[in-house]
This record gives C-alpha cells, structure tokens and sequence, in this order.
C-alpha cells in the first residue's frame, strides 16, 4: 500500500504532486501499487488514517457511505467516469464536502488498466449552496403564508415559480416543477387583458387587471392581478411577479350594492313622483305657473340621482351633468348650445347635486329670458382644470350671448339661492352671476379635490 513502483511512473505523475487536490492511481482491478499525490499524502497523514482511500471509509458520514461505495464498485467497466459527494468526519468532531471523481483508464506505457480518484473540497460551495436553500426555504414559508396568489412569471408567460395560494387556486400540483403558461389555466375571457398585461409588464410597465378562475365543480373566483418588472442590473425585463388578490367577496357586495342602489332610485323617483301629485291636488290651481316649475325642479334632482345611480354613486361627469339639466332647454342646434370641456372629468357626488341643480335653473332662465328666449342667441357652458399655486382648480362658465337685453331681477328668489348660494357650500367654492347686456353670465371655481375625482392625473 504505500509507494512500490510496479506501475511506470511517467511526468504526469510528477504533475499530480504540483496540484492542490488529493490524487491517486490505483490498478482497476485493485491488485498491485498505488501512486498518491503530495496532496493525498498530507490529506491522509491529517486525518491519521492510512492512503488507500478503501480505508477512508469508516471516517465518510454513514448516510454517504453507501454513495461512495457504489460509484467505486461502478467504475469498474473500461472507459468509465463516476462520481459522489459526500463528507468526511476530522478528528475535531467537524466534518467536510467532498467530491469524488472516479476515471477509468489505461495507465501510459502499460497493459493494465488503472482508475484516477480525484477528491475535490467542495465544503464551501456546501455551505453557500446550504445558506440558498434556507433563503429560498424561508421565501417559500413566507410566500406560502399569504393568501394571495403569488408568481413568479418568465417574460414568455410561462410560470417559473408559485406559492401555495396560486396551486391551490388553479389545481395546479406544487411539485410540477412549473413551466406551463399561467393564462392557459384560466377561463378565455381572461385571455385578452392577460396577454395585453403581460406584454407591457415585459416592456417594463407596471399593469393591473381584473380575471377570473375556476376549477371543477366550485364557483368562480375574482382576482385583482397586479403586474411588476423584475429588472436585471442592466435594466432589462428578467421577470414578472404578479400578484393576484382575491376579489370574489367585494365583488359580490359591489353587485349587491349596485341592486340596492337601484331598488333605492326606484323607490325614491317613486316618491318623487307621489310629490308631484300631492302638489297638483294640493294647490288650489294645479296650472298654475309656480307647479310646473316647482315640477321640473324636482325633475331636475331625479336626473341628478339618476347619473349618480348609474355610476355607482361615485360621480358623474361633468358633460353627463350639464347636457342632463339642459334637457329642458329641446333639441337646438349645437350651434345655439355649445358644451365644451372634458369629457372624462367626473363631479363628485355632492357637486353633481349642486352644480346640476344651479345648471337647470340658468337653463330655464336662459328659455324664459335670455340668449334661448329668441331665435338668435347662444349659450357656451364650458369648464376646465387651471394649475395654480396652491393647486389644480376646476372653473366653470355659463355665457350667454346674442339674447334680449337683461336687466338685474329686482327680486331675488328661489332660483338665485339655488345659482349663487347653493354652490357656495362647496368648500373653497366662489360663484358670480352677473347680468351683462349681451346675456348672463356664471361662473363657478373650487379647489378641484373639492369638486372633481383624481385632478391630479391631468397635471
């Protein structure tokens, strides 16, 4: 066992002891000389035990013996690599990687052929390779924790990763190892938004959309998908994480909401009706003039509750208020009532209700009085965001031209109140009515956050 030279000892042999790891060259067959390298002999002298790596056995972890055995015993065919990894137990108790390369060849100059062991230190890429699994353990325990339906999506749609939410979600088994596409699990209607989202998250948008999911026999579920680049140090799209919540629950309220919003117009347009009647059978003179006015005011805040109703009471917009309340005015031409503004830009919903009111009754006057009361004047109601120092303002005009001469009212009745006043209530609000020669002329500003939704989306 130690150095009789019965296998020729050539340069590479020499070679072996300029290298760090441990090398030896044994007969195949087991029978006769082994040659060990410098690094070998130190290797073995530390650990007390004697060269022949049959030896070394007793001191391998149990669990790696039958590993270590096995590639030995299997590298015994010509022309044959093996190899295991396994640890070696030090006389301080602690213990190191290795990996073990066998080759199987012909020794040079010689007939019979010889096996190469090759033990490499592997202990630190262990360690390193340990401390990822604990990273990614820990990550899995944690993502598994949350209800969300959590994934990791490569850039051509295909599922890389997913906590134990999304399997469940999608009845997909967590030990698949993935590689599916994700928008192939879910229903068709939510293949058009998905791939349109998934397209902008690999340009490196952040995105959202709402879909849908079910499995076999169950009902279907809502999800909020969020969409975010993971980026690369060069900048470049490396994947996408989407996040996917669960809405079915909200969903269901908002549509239950929505039926009782309903239910609710219904009702109140009801008794807003009954209003009415009790007004005709109420006064002496159910023609009189004040009725029908008192009528299209009412009338005025069920179209009002209307848009409201419709947009979830969450606003109207501002051209859905002003061309609702100017109804009243019949069909004219677009020349004689000009609407210009924003056509996205949506009141809140107490504005709706003040503005829309105050809209009516210059309607009115505009028809009894003013630029509508001839055949060749024109109303402009127009309105817009201004940027100003302490922030967007929302500005509204009514202007009036071309009309009959119109003189200040002596009396200021219900009508100013609901023009002037009642718009004031809007914090921050300032309204002016003046009554110029050519026509009226109102206008209305506020802090836009007061009066409109998202201002700050414009600037």
């Amino acid at each position: 066992m130690g150095q009789t030279q019965t296998l020729p000892r050539d340069a590479s042999y020499l070679a072996f002891d300029l290298l760090p790891d441990p090398i030896c060259v044994e007969p195949a067959n087991g029978a006769g000389s082994r040659h060990f390298n410098t690094a070998w002999k130190r290797h073995a002298s530390s650990l007390g035990i004697p060269d022949d790596f049959s030896k070394w056995i007793p001191i391998v972890l149990p669990p790696d013996q039958a590993e270590v055995t096995r590639a030995l015993r299997e590298s015994t065919a010509p022309d044959t690599t093996r190899s295991a990894t396994f640890r070696i137990r030090y006389p301080d108790g602690q213990y190191r990687w290795f990996l073990l390369r066998i080759i199987h060849r012909a020794a040079p100059g010689c007939d019979t052929p010889s096996r190469l062991l090759i033990l490499t230190d592997i202990h630190e890429q262990k360690r390193r390779e340990k401390a990822l699994f604990q990273k990614a353990d820990i990550r899995d325990r944690m993502l598994n924790v949350s209800v969300d339906c959590i994934k990791e999506i490569a850039t051509d749609g295909t599922l890389v990763h997913m906590n134990a939410a999304g399997c469940d979600a999608l009845g997909v088994d967590s030990t698949s190892g993935f590689g599916m596409r994700w928008l192939d699990l879910l229903p068709p209607e939510a293949q058009a938004p998905g791939n349109a989202a998934l397209r902008d998250a690999a340009e490196g948008q952040n995105v959202r959309f709402v879909g849908a999911s079910q499995l076999p026999a169950q009902p279907v579920r809502h999800w909020d998908n969020m969409l975010t680049p993971l980026l690369n140090p060069d900048q470049g799209v490396e994947a996408i994480l989407c996040v996917s919540r669960d809405v079915t629950i909200q969903r269901e309220h908002e549509q239950r909401i929505a039926l009782l919003l309903n239910e609710l117009n219904h009702r109140s347009k009801n008794m807003l009706a009954i209003f009415q009647a009790l007004i005709r059978r109420t006064v002496p003179d159910p023609t009189a003039p004040f009725v029908k006015v008192l009528e299209q005011r009412i009338t005025s805040i069920a179209r009002s509750q209307d848009l409201l109703i419709h947009g979830e009471w969450t606003g109207a917009t501002v051209r859905d208020v002003v061309t609702s309340q100017t109804v009243v005015a019949g069909d004219f031409p677009a020349t004689r009532l000009r609407i210009e503004g924003d056509p996205d830009l949506q009141f809140v919903p107490d504005t709706a209700d003040r503005i829309g009111l105050a809209i009516y009754e210059l309607t009115t006057n505009a028809i009894k009085y003013g630029a509508l009361s001839n055949d060749t004047g024109t109303v402009t109601v127009s309105w817009g965001l201004q940027d100003e120092e302490d922030g967007p303002v929302f500005r509204m005009c009514w202007k009036e031209s071309g009309g009959p001469t119109v003189t200040r009212p002596e009396r200021r009745g219900f009508g100013s109140i609901v023009i002037e006043h009642n718009p004031r209530s809007i914090p921050g609000a300032s309204v002016s009515c003046s009554h110029e020669p050519d026509g009226t002329v109102w206008t209305f500003s506020a802090p836009a956050e007061n009066v409109v939704r998202c201002p700050s989306r414009l600037f």
